[in-house]
């Protein structure tokens, strides 16, 4: 094999990854300051493409149609689940865990039936942006030029979440509310108004994924399932509510799979269940997680 279509290799990785990145970053911000699982995830992901799909075919597959699909679906699905939240979810945080998980899972699972609803059980794909539609060379091999703006999109929402966290007062209250609720509600913070904002935020990434993946692969009801699984993966292998640790285990993820494909085409998904299962022997706790300390 040529360096050319190692190379070709690595990329599809690297889109693979930031798809899985965008789906799993979501989930372990929720993680991480509310301390929930969140079942849901992977229908947030998949109700973000199929409304990514209705609002660019409403503006009939332009560049600025695109451009503007990127702004209002995410958006759209995140406010929906902002509503969720506070009529549904609120009242069991301080209920066992169990309690969140099951609802979580009712919800991924109404999702799916509500895009099977609406969109019906015909695959959908997105019509790809005119500007996107063209290859672009790398080392004598053509590449995407839409997963190359993908893989771009995947880096500059890294960056925007790590920027929102640690540099915004907005960050800063996440932060305090994670680390102690009751003090951040005596010092006259709205921390439910900060549970359902730090909600809308994963929703919002999560969308965002489902919105960038409408052009570029079929869409079905139950993706949202296997995305879930897959977010799962991702946040054990990074460790529980590591941002950075999330970003490392969607590349080793996308990577896997890509090169994986080259060896056992048929076991290439199965090598992301291999990943999880040395990372759990080696570090439970996950490459950028905390082990528990039982006292």
């Amino acid at each position: 094999m040529e360096w050319g279509d190692l190379l070709f290799q690595f990329l599809s990785g690297l889109t693979t990854c930031m798809i899985y990145f965008l789906i799993a970053a979501g989930l372990t911000l929720i993680l991480g300051v509310l301390k929930i699982l969140n079942f849901a995830q992977g229908g947030i992901y998949m109700l973000g493409a199929y409304t990514a799909y209705t609002f660019m075919k409403l503006f009939g597959g332009t560049n600025l149609g695109f451009l503007l699909t990127l702004i209002i679906a995410p958006t759209a699905v995140a406010a929906f689940f902002c509503i969720l939240e506070v009529l549904l979810l609120r009242r069991f945080y301080e209920k066992p865990a169990l309690y969140v998980l099951l609802i979580t899972y009712g919800i991924l699972i109404a999702t799916y039936d509500m895009a099977r609803m609406i969109w019906g059980w015909i695959i959908k794909t997105a019509p790809m942006p005119p500007m996107f539609q063209r290859p672009v060379e790398i080392i004598g091999r053509f590449f995407p030029l839409y997963n190359v703006f993908l893989i771009l999109m995947g880096f500059f929402m890294f960056f925007l979440i790590w920027f929102i966290i640690k540099k915004t007062t907005w960050g800063k209250t996440m932060r305090a509310a994670a680390d102690d609720r009751e003090m951040t509600a005596a010092l006259g913070i709205n921390v439910p108004l900060v549970f359902t904002s730090v909600f809308g935020l994963g929703a919002w990434i999560a969308a965002i994924g489902g919105a960038l993946v409408a052009p570029m692969a079929g869409m079905a009801a139950d993706m949202g399932i296997e995305a879930g699984i897959i977010a799962f993966i991702v946040v054990v292998i990074a460790g529980l509510g590591s941002l950075p640790g999330a970003l490392l285990a969607a590349f080793i993820c996308g990577e896997v799979q890509a090169f994986g494909i080259l060896v056992l085409p048929e076991l290439a998904i199965a090598f992301m269940y291999l990943v999880l299962v040395i990372v759990l022997i080696v570090r439970p706790w996950g490459l950028f997680g905390k082990p528990l300390i039982i006292k």
